[in-house]
């Protein structure tokens, strides 16, 4: 059973706690056991990052998942929850791409991005939650956001934040067997297809200097691989490129 909050400062911090509560008391991970909420009080993106959400009209949730992945494969979950999340909204709006790492947009407007935090023992993920904001109904935006967009935006349908929920959960859990270091290839085939501007010319901001540069791959970190002037390839990991937009 999952859930349904009125309100929480963050759904990735409710779930963390909850989990680890549950650990303490001897409990199994509730795997693809989620949490969502109508409002958060201090919702977190990725890094430093805030999630700005109307109260009731977008998808707030975190989802635990009992990878039992090594630590080293950590980014086997980030393919695997990204195409997944994909696959989701393509239902309703088929030409959205992946943002690498983990965003989701429509063309060069956000629609969602994600949390994913890993609670480490030894050398395994001991379980993981996965936090998603997707904007679903909300029409207008703060202007501190840069390139919104939502689901109503793009469709001019309004949506029943539970019906998408349910889902949401039921495309995960039809996937769910795909998260396996087994299935690498196929999610990073995936992945790829639908990865925003694959192979094109674009303009990115590194070190403080902003370059014209090919994405060309993602390594097996998870690092971006990008073509540079001189041809030569590098491999950035997040926070050390920025896309213009």
């Amino acid at each position: 059973m999952n859930q349904h909050l009125k309100e929480t400062s963050s759904t990735n911090a409710w779930l963390m706690a909850d989990v680890r509560s549950r650990r303490e008391r001897g409990e199994p991970v509730p795997d693809l056991f989620a949490v969502y909420a109508d409002f958060q009080t201090a919702g977190r993106g990725a890094g430093t990052n805030k999630w700005y959400s109307s109260r009731g009209l977008n998808i707030l949730t975190s989802i635990c998942f009992d990878t039992k992945l090594a630590a080293t494969e950590q980014f086997v979950f980030n393919l695997w929850f990204a195409t997944s999340t994909r696959r989701f909204l393509a239902k309703h709006v088929p030409e959205v791409i992946i943002k690498w790492p983990n965003d989701m947009y429509i063309h060069d407007r956000k629609l969602a991005g994600d949390l994913t935090e890993h609670s480490v023992s030894g050398n395994r993920l001991d379980f993981t939650v996965a936090g998603i904001g997707i904007d679903v109904n909300e029409e207008v935006f703060p202007d501190w956001i840069p390139n919104p967009t939502s689901l109503f935006l793009e469709t001019g349908h309004r949506y029943d934040i539970g019906t998408l929920m349910d889902e949401y959960l039921a495309v995960l859990r039809e996937r769910r067997p795909l998260l396996n270091p087994e299935h690498s290839a196929e999610l990073r085939e995936e992945y790829l297809s639908h990865l925003y501007r694959l192979n094109e010319l674009q303009s990115y901001n590194i070190k403080g200097q902003q370059i014209t540069a090919i994405i060309r791959n993602i390594d097996r970190f998870g690092r971006l691989v990008l073509e540079l002037p001189d041809g030569r390839q590098e491999a950035y990991g997040f926070k050390e490129i920025g896309y213009v937009i």
